[in-house]
C-alpha cells in the first residue's frame, strides 16, 4: 500500500529549511570573468599564447595575434550556507577524497546556473577586509533535501 504524502507536509519543510539561510547562511561573493578588454596604451612584454583556452589560464594579461587583453573580474553577492568542518558536511555517498582546507556550500537550486558560470566564490563577504578567502569549484554540484529539487549542495577547494 503506497503512503501519500500531502503537499502542506513538504511546503512546511521548504518553509523551516528556507528559514536557516537567514539563520546560518552568510552571504559570499561570485566571481565571474565579465569581460575580455584590449589595452591601449600597454607594453609589449607579455609572451604569446597561441592555445585556444588561452583566457583560462591563470594570469590577468596575455597576449594574442599581437593584442593584450584584460581579464575583468564582476561580483556578485549570493546567501549560501558555508560548512567549514567536514564532519558537518552532508554526506554524498562513496568515498570521496575532498581537499585540505575545503568547504560544503548549500544554495537554492534557483542559483544553480550561477555557481555554474562563476570563476571562484570569495566566501563571507563581511569579513573580506580582514581575510579574503577564495575558493574555486571541485566536483559537480549535487542536488539535495526531500524532491532533490529545491536545494543543491557543492564542495569547493581553496584556490591560490
Amino acid at each position: 500500500m503506497p503512503i501519500n504524502i500531502p503537499q502542506s507536509v513538504f511546503d512546511k519543510y521548504y518553509d523551516v529549511v528556507d528559514s536557516t539561510f537567514n539563520i546560518f547562511g552568510v552571504t559570499c561573493q561570485l566571481v565571474y570573468i565579465d569581460k575580455v578588454e584590449e589595452i591601449s596604451n600597454s607594453f609589449n612584454n607579455l609572451s604569446s599564447n597561441h592555445s585556444v583556452n588561452a583566457h583560462r589560464r591563470p594570469q590577468d594579461n596575455y597576449k594574442r595575434q599581437n593584442k593584450v587583453f584584460r581579464e575583468v573580474e564582476k561580483t556578485e553577492d549570493i546567501k549560501l550556507k558555508v560548512y567549514w568542518d567536514n564532519k558537518s558536511w552532508v554526506k554524498v555517498g562513496g568515498d570521496m577524497v575532498i581537499p585540505d582546507n575545503s568547504i560544503q556550500t548549500i544554495f537554492f537550486a534557483t542559483d544553480l546556473p550561477k555557481i555554474r558560470k562563476a570563476k571562484e566564490l570569495i566566501v563571507h563577504k563581511d569579513i573580506k577586509d580582514y581575510k579574503e578567502m577564495r575558493f574555486k569549484i571541485f566536483g559537480e554540484p549535487f542536488p539535495m533535501g526531500l524532491k532533490q529539487v529545491r536545494y543543491f549542495g557543492c564542495f569547493w577547494e581553496r584556490s591560490l
